[in-house]
């Protein structure tokens, strides 16, 4: 009897030891995932003709149930995308906010994502902001304003994209990506044709 436990034991202890990690990150039965992000890379232009745009990405997000068996979507795994943060920092390790790299972000964001086996669906954030690009390290690349820098140079940084969110049944879920940012005064055309900013 005792030897008959003991195999019980050490078969479950078996079964454990085989889980994947992914599937104890958090207490949710499904796993949200930055599956893409574009445009990666990204060219960031400082001063676009006097005038000031943020940037935006598009994330392709999946919701991916972590048991390979559930082949049937279950309305209480869809997952709420309620926040998103970026934050910045670059391969040399400099990484000082509103010296080095522009101050992290986050914002609101509100979207559903069903889960699902295959495919995708898209988001779109705000990746750089307005602000950043009249602060440090940003203004410094513009080369029409001399009092700040004017330094015809391209500075290669890298955001962090989280985001955050719960399924319909309240558990929380987060993903994180990282993304390269090409940031330079690229071109001075002297006038300000407007931002392309997604609807």
């Amino acid at each position: 009897m005792k030897r008959a436990s003991r195999m019980a034991l050490l078969a479950a202890l078996g079964l454990a030891g085989c889980t994947a990690d992914y599937a104890k990150v958090g207490n949710a039965p499904v796993l949200l995932i930055i599956a893409a992000i574009s445009p990666n890379p990204m060219s960031s232009e400082v001063l676009l003709g006097g005038g000031i745009c943020p940037d935006f990405a598009t994330l392709a997000v999946a919701n991916r149930s972590k048991n390979p068996n559930v082949t049937v979507p279950q309305v209480p795994q869809a997952i709420i995308v309620n926040r998103y943060e970026v934050s910045y920092f670059r391969s040399d390790g400099r990484a000082q906010q509103g010296v080095d790299v522009p101050f992290s972000i986050s914002g609101a964001l509100t979207a559903s994502f069903d889960a699902k086996t295959s495919g995708t669906d898209d988001v779109t954030i705000e990746v750089v902001r307005r602000q950043a690009k009249l602060e440090p390290p940003l203004i410094q690349l513009v080369q029409e304003n001399p009092q700040f820098g004017g330094q015809a140079l391209i500075v290669t940084m890298f955001a962090k994209i989280t985001l955050y969110g719960q399924t319909i049944a309240g558990q929380n879920v987060t993903a994180s990506a990282n993304m390269q940012i090409d940031f330079a005064d690229y071109i001075d055309t002297g006038t300000f044709a407007g931002c392309d900013v997604p609807n």
